[in-house]
């Protein structure tokens, strides 16, 4: 786990005030620890034409030995004259360790609606690796540790100017980086007995800003 501790304020009271008034004196400091997590899942875009005459219902119907529902459904789209196809559009999040058996899925269901004449057909594509909001929240945001880090620098900066940290005065919520990072670049062919990806970590952190009393020596 990497490490970074920045100083955001720090106000030192003049030399000409009273001892008695150094209490009013703070340091605020802004602590924070990053991780960077790796990619644990990626998303097929599935789909299925049908008739001008298909419902939801029945694409579901089709679709459902690959574990899609009605909340995957992302659009459909086709010509207003009620004669072409219409065009039904799914989003299937996957773990990267079923990756191959979920293509393996895809192209057995495929070749099914072909050979029984359903009146369907199915094309898919893999979109970009991601950090699934799982392998976000397995990291959860320490303030015990966070504190320590701050209170530490604080310590060092305090010092070379001639005081020492006292307590707390104020402490800010933890907050931590969720935003999943798609990667792009990932590559797919059906012809291959497995799946080729290529991505990059996606970074993930905590921060915590304190403010202490500075006392003087």
């Amino acid at each position: 786990m990497m490490r970074k501790v920045w100083l955001t304020a720090l106000w030192l009271a003049g030399a000409h005030l009273a001892f008695g008034q150094l209490e009013t004196d703070t340091i605020t400091v802004q602590a924070s620890r990053s991780v960077n997590l790796t990619p644990d899942q990626v998303s097929f875009y599935v789909t299925v034409s049908a008739g001008p005459t298909s419902s939801l219902d029945q694409i579901v119907t089709a679709l459902s030995g690959l574990g899609i529902t009605a909340s995957n459904f992302s659009g459909m789209y086709g010509p207003n004259d009620n004669r072409g196809s219409l065009q039904w559009s799914f989003a299937l999040p996957t773990p990267l360790t079923k990756v191959n058996a979920t293509i393996a899925s895809l192209i057995a269901l495929q070749q099914s609606m072909i050979k029984n004449n359903s009146g369907m057909s199915l094309t898919f594509q893999m979109q970009g690796a991601y950090v699934s909001q799982q392998a976000y929240q397995s990291q959860p945001c320490s303030t015990k540790d966070l504190v320590a880090d701050a209170q530490a620098q604080a310590q060092n900066v305090a010092a070379a100017a001639g005081f020492a940290v006292g307590p707390m005065i104020k402490i800010s919520d933890g907050s931590s980086a969720t935003t999943p990072a798609y990667v792009q670049n990932a590559v797919f062919s059906v012809g291959l007995a497995s799946v080729l990806l290529e991505y990059n970590t996606a970074p993930s952190g905590c921060s915590l800003e304190v403010k202490f009393k500075l006392l003087r020596y």
